[in-house]
């Protein structure tokens, strides 16, 4: 047996094709489980990747082709994400949103920096850890809310503007700790107010945009003959290539691009035809190979090396946002069970901090031992949301709304 799963690991590496095939085979069949045990396929697609990837079988290897695919899979995601949320709800729980995006980061903030305080780690370490386990993943947050379809409920415009803010102020303490882990304490404030100058002029070059031009052009691609599909597909591009600019992921673009190809900007055909081709190809291709590849960079050597630091993080990560974006719900006027939702479903990380992680290592602020506890922190708290809200709208049969 280990014979041939050396063999068809030595084949997958020299044939992007077959390794490719092989993840869709695993990740069709994982979903099937999922749905039979009535769990959502994310959890399926997140586990597969740690039996069959590099952290236990080697079945399928991380490659080129993958990582495109993956990037592209995030960037669909978002995007449909916007599709499916209304820029009005945005607006009407805008109070909501600021109170649960704040406390969700600046309170898991403290309670991780206080963790590392424990374990005597370096300033620059110990704040840029606190970065990475103060971060919301949208992607996940979307994916799990579509799963368990609880996109029409009023937690959802919640969740998702709270996670925007959640990112634009994880890029804001982002470039300030870069500046005192690589400026022995010194923080450029010149460099950090140009920063948010330029997220600023995102928003609002992108809600202009949105309010302005898409109702004056949006008529001209309601047909068939007009390429409604690619023409909101050049928009996302378009957004995430101002969202870069601005110093922000693509998929903040892609998702501000979303909000507004919707019915009263676009005509309700076009709009169900967009929505349909993009949940098949998000769905049932690039968001599954997206959440495979997540678990690519689990390793389990920390467990050996840093345990008690690796669970003492893991442990802080999950309480601080819990009690973090839950706090700033109740603070919103809402109720403990929206709370709840609300908290659980902000635990997710997954992407947002590996990429955090990633320019962290390059930039010498942590080393690899951090890296891969800020790795396996992303992968066990993105894996949670899919199960703990799965468990908990079942115990409340979901009279939250």
């Amino acid at each position: 047996m280990t014979e041939l799963i050396t063999l068809i690991s030595h084949m997958a590496q020299h044939n992007p094709t077959l390794n490719l095939l092989m993840l869709m085979v695993i990740v069709w069949t994982t979903g099937v489980i999922c749905r039979i045990i009535h769990q959502p396929p994310v959890l399926g697609e997140l586990t597969a990747g740690i039996i069959f990837g590099p952290a236990f079988l080697g079945l399928i290897t991380p490659n080129e082709m993958l990582t495109v695919l993956s990037e592209l899979g995030v960037f669909f995601l978002m995007f449909y994400a916007g599709l499916e949320t209304n820029p009005l709800d945005l607006k009407k729980y805008r109070v909501q949103s600021l109170l649960v995006g704040c406390s969700g980061f600046l309170i898991p903030f403290v309670v991780a920096y206080l963790a590392c305080l424990l374990f005597a780690l370096p300033l620059g370490q110990s704040l840029f850890i606190a970065l990475g386990l103060s971060i919301t993943a949208i992607a996940v947050s979307a994916r799990v809310l579509h799963d368990l379809e609880l996109t029409d409920h009023r937690v959802t415009p919640v969740i998702i503007g709270a996670s925007i803010i959640d990112d634009v102020l994880a890029l804001s303490f982002f470039t300030a700790i870069i500046d005192i882990g690589t400026n022995q304490g010194q923080i450029n404030w010149l460099l950090f107010g140009l920063t948010m100058a330029k997220v600023i002029l995102f928003f609002v070059v992108a809600i202009g945009i949105g309010i302005w031009l898409y109702p004056k052009i949006g008529k001209y691609f309601s047909s068939r003959a007009s390429k409604g599909f690619t023409f909101a597909l050049i928009m996302a591009l378009l957004f995430g290539l101002l969202a870069e600019l601005a110093g922000l992921h693509i998929i903040i673009g892609a998702y501000m691009a979303g909000l507004f190809v919707r019915e009263g900007v676009v005509s309700q055909e076009l709009l169900t035809k967009i929505s349909d081709r993009f949940v098949a190809i998000t769905y049932g291709f690039l968001g599954p190979i997206f959440f495979v590849s997540l678990s690519f960079h689990v390793t389990f050597e920390i467990f050996r090396t840093h345990l008690l630091l690796t669970m003492v993080l893991l442990l802080a990560a999950i309480l601080g946002k819990l009690l973090g974006a839950g706090s700033g719900a109740l603070l919103g006027g809402m109720n403990q069970k929206e709370a709840t939702v609300i908290g659980l479903a902000m635990n997710g990380r997954g992407a947002v901090e590996l990429v955090v992680a990633s320019i962290g290592l390059q930039l010498g602020l942590i080393d690899d031992q951090i890296f891969s506890i800020l790795v396996f922190i992303a992968f066990v708290t993105t894996s949670m949301p899919p199960i703990s809200m799965k468990l908990y709208l079942d115990k409340i049969n979901y009279n939250f709304r």
